[in-house]
């Protein structure tokens, strides 16, 4: 999903059939310009290791959409339970199932394979690990009716499984709609910006029946919104020639477009392609991360600023 302009379609019918989840990388999530940190050495065989003894199921959930070459190698690999979410969806072919989020059941007994499977999720903000004692059809039932939701009165096909909107997600959630999106899982990991594993916090109620339907509140609409931002702007900082976000790690530039946010939310800078403006001046400056002016505006603001007047004041 885009900041400030949700790539939704109108659903006046509540009813209405699903977009074609075919178009799902092409209009409705943020392009992966800047993703995640590399996983460290090791990072498979400690994950095997935090697996060992589990009595319970484990599962992998790939958003798909990251690697369009997951789905397929998934596929000719032996030895796996898996499910594509979008499996039910009418007229499904392979191409919409492999942009699906995708569950994995974890067998330690196929070790080379599964290591070789989720190294195609390394840098990419695609893949969580799920501990639960529900099955895998009764899981793929449970996500399904966030695949696509009722975001405020408009069809909105939903990224949950990217784990750059996951936290945010169930952030945003009630706690109603966050014991039927977990429900009885045990344990929920995601790889954060950094590569390091992250504990999504699970509901203290008693797990509730999956949901018939999903409806999202203005509310949760504009943190969503608001939290993909940054990755808006780092996709189109991507198609620079100069790239001014190269040398730069994935969890740096994203640091980095967060705080000249900051900025523009203490000015009061409100426009898309201003706020984008005050980020380019910002990256092409970093010294200024450091300037008094600027973190007296971090701090204080003293706006409202035009875009103009915010840049004269830091040149």
């Amino acid at each position: 999903m885009r900041c400030r302009r949700c790539r939704v379609r109108s659903a006046r019918n509540a009813s209405a059939a699903p977009p074609n989840p075919v178009r799902r990388s092409r209009w409705w999530k943020v392009e992966d310009a800047m993703l995640i940190n590399r996983h460290p050495v090791g990072w498979k065989d400690a994950l095997h290791a935090s697996l060992q003894g589990c009595e319970e199921n484990v599962y992998a959930l790939v958003d798909g959409v990251h690697n369009e070459l997951f789905y397929p190698k998934l596929k000719k690999t032996e030895g796996f339970r898996y499910l594509s979410l979008y499996a039910t969806a009418p007229a499904a072919d392979e191409e919409t199932l492999g942009l699906a989020p995708i569950l994995v059941q974890y067998s330690g007994a196929q070790r080379k394979r599964w290591d070789a499977l989720i190294e195609l999720t390394d840098g990419k903000p695609a893949l969580s690990i799920i501990v639960t004692p529900e099955s895998i059809e009764q899981l793929a039932a449970r996500l399904l009716p966030w695949c696509v939701v009722d975001a405020d009165g408009y069809t909105l096909a939903l990224s949950f499984a990217d784990t750059r909107i996951l936290p945010v997600l169930a952030d945003a959630l009630t706690p109603q709609q966050r014991s039927q999106f977990l429900g009885p899982a045990l344990r929920w990991r995601y790889t954060g910006r950094d590569a390091s594993w992250v504990e999504l916090p699970l509901p203290l109620e008693q797990a509730l029946p999956p949901a018939d339907k999903v409806q999202l509140s203005a509310q949760q609409v504009a943190a969503l919104m608001a939290a993909s931002e940054a990755d808006s702007i780092a996709f189109q900082f991507a198609q620079y020639i100069s790239k001014p976000l190269a040398a730069y790690t994935a969890y740096d530039a994203h640091a980095m477009i967060r705080q000249w946010l900051q900025v523009a939310d203490r000015v009061l800078i409100e426009g898309n392609q201003d706020r984008f403006a005050l980020c380019e001046f910002g990256i092409e400056r970093p010294e200024l991360l450091k300037d008094q002016r600027y973190l007296a505006l971090l701090e204080h603001g003293s706006g409202p600023r035009t875009l103009d007047e915010t840049r004269a004041l830091l040149s």
